[in-house]
């Protein structure tokens, strides 16, 4: 009667470990990586002056303190690309803390480097699906 317990017992553990391990292996990456992908993806874009990339990773529902879209960060950006304004400028991330909060998060300060000097901006990001895009940017003061 022992031996039919233990084995039991034996299958009970190894059918758990199996569960767990299936479950560990099948977690893809954190809120907070995917969202540091998603701003290393947004840096290599604004430094090739990748338009269409760097279009990715903002939402259709992104909105600028005067209520602006996603649209009018496209023609900003384009224009800002074409004048050379993002010519020999940094982008440094480095220092950029992620907060999240259910669906929202925020990432910054995100520092542009150049020789005119340095501006600092704040980015709120959305879980849209399994992505994380950008709805709003704010300069910080320094």
């Amino acid at each position: 009667m022992k031996k039919p317990a233990i084995i039991k017992l034996g299958v009970g553990v190894l059918t758990m470990l199996l569960v767990y391990g299936c479950q560990n292996i099948s977690r893809g990456p954190t809120d907070e990586e995917l969202i540091n992908t998603r701003m290393a993806d947004w840096k290599t874009a604004v430094i090739a002056k990748d338009l269409d990339n760097l279009m990715v990773a903002y939402s259709e529902n992104y909105v600028s303190r005067r209520g602006d879209g996603k649209e009018s960060v496209r023609k900003f950006m384009a224009r800002v690309f074409e004048r050379g304004h993002m010519d020999n400028v940094k982008v440094n991330l480095e220092n950029a803390e992620t907060t999240i909060e259910e669906d929202k998060a925020t990432f910054g300060p995100v520092e542009f480097i150049s020789d005119r000097g340095t501006m600092m901006f704040e980015y709120t990001l959305q879980k849209e699906g399994e992505s994380w895009l950008i709805v709003r940017s704010k300069r910080q003061e320094q």
